[in-house]
C-alpha cells in the first residue's frame, strides 16, 4: 500500500518489517530517503512506515501547506493505515509536524520522537531560514543553495569525510526535487510555525500547547546542531510533561544520516522500554 489516502490528497508510504507500527516524518523538503540508513535496521524490529509529507516526493502536491495541515495528513494516514496508534519520529521540520500531530491527535500517538526539532524558532534561526528563502529566490534550487544547506545541516568533520561528503550530495540531490516554488512555500509553513512572519508578533507560540501532549515523549538534539540549536529542543523537552531530553556529543542537525547507527539505538532504546 504505497499511497495513503489523506483530506488533502494521496500521501507515499514506504513500508517494510512487522511489529508494532512507526511512522518516520522527515526533514524540510526531504522524502522518505531521509531515513535510507534508519528504516533497514528499525524493520527488524517494527512495522516501519516512511512517508513523503504532502509536497514532497511521490505524494500529491497539493497547497496550501502548513506544520497543522501536515499533521492532520498524516492523523488521516494512521487511521487509513488501521494499525494504530503509532510511534511517531519526526526530524527538523518533520519533528514539527510530528509534535502538531501529538498535540493535536493523542488518540492515534504512542510515543513521539521529536530529533532536532522545535514549537518555536529565535531570531538566528528566523535569520538562517529567512536568507536561505531570499538565496532560491534569486538563484533557484541552485548548487550555491545547495551547499548553504549541506553546510548548515552536517558537522565539518562529516563534509569532510568522503562517504559524508557523497551523503551530503545525496541530501542536495532531494532537495533539487522540489521546485523553487514549492520549496518555498515549506519554508514559509516553517515560518510561519515558528511565529516568525510579518503580523504573527502577537500570536502565542505553539509551545504554549506543549503540555497537552500526553504521550511519552523523547527529545533528541546534539551539541553541535547550528541550525536548529539544543536551546530550542530543549524548550520542547522542558514543555511537555515528562519529557525524556537526551543531547549526542559532536554530532550535527541530520542525526540520521550522520550518525544513523547510533540515534537509531537511541530511539529504539526509548521506544521499547515504553510499558505495553
Amino acid at each position: 500500500m504505497p499511497y495513503i489516502e489523506s483530506r488533502s490528497g494521496r500521501i507515499f508510504i514506504e513500508t517494510e518489517g512487522s511489529g508494532e507500527p512507526i511512522l518516520l516524518i522527515p526533514g524540510l523538503g526531504m522524502d522518505h530517503t531521509y531515513y535510507r540508513f534508519t528504516t533497514p535496521i528499525l524493520a527488524k524490529h517494527f512495522e516501519t512506515h516512511a512517508a513523503d509529507p504532502r509536497g514532497i516526493g511521490q505524494s500529491d502536491k497539493k497547497s496550501p501547506y502548513s506544520v497543522e495541515s501536515w499533521a492532520a495528513d498524516f492523523g488521516d494516514v494512521i487511521e487509513n493505515i488501521g494499525h494504530g496508534p503509532m510511534h511517531i519520529v519526526g526530524s527538523s521540520l518533520g519533528g514539527a509536524m510530528a509534535i502538531a500531530l501529538a498535540e493535536s491527535r493523542p488518540e492515534l500517538v504512542r510515543s513521539l520522537t521529536v530529533v532536532g526539532g522545535f514549537s518555536e524558532l529565535d531570531r538566528a534561526a528566523a535569520l538562517n531560514f529567512g536568507l536561505r528563502a531570499r538565496l532560491i529566490r534569486k538563484l533557484g534550487m541552485s548548487d550555491e543553495v545547495a551547499d548553504y544547506m549541506g553546510l548548515w545541516t552536517l558537522t565539518r568533520e562529516f563534509i569532510n569525510s568522503d562517504e559524508g561528503y557523497a551523503q551530503m550530495k545525496a541530501n542536495q540531490e532531494n532537495i533539487r526535487k522540489n521546485s523553487a516554488e514549492e520549496y518555498l512555500a515549506f519554508v514559509e509553513a516553517l515560518l510561519a510555525w515558528g511565529r516568525c512572519l510579518e503580523g504573527q508578533e502577537k500570536e502565542p507560540k505553539f509551545t504554549t500547547r506543549l503540555p497537552n501532549i500526553k504521550a511519552p515523549t523523547l527529545v533528541l538534539t546534539s551539541e553541535n546542531d547550528h541550525l536548529i540549536p539544543l536551546e530550542l529542543s530543549k524548550i520542547v523537552a522542558d514543555n511537555i510533561p515528562g519529557a525524556k531530553f537526551e543531547v549526542m556529543r559532536g554530532f550535527g542537525h541530520i542525526l540520521f544520516v550522520e550518525h544513523p547507527r547510533e540515534t537509531t539505538d537511541i530511539v529504539m532504546k526509548f521506544i521499547q522500554g515504553i510499558p505495553k
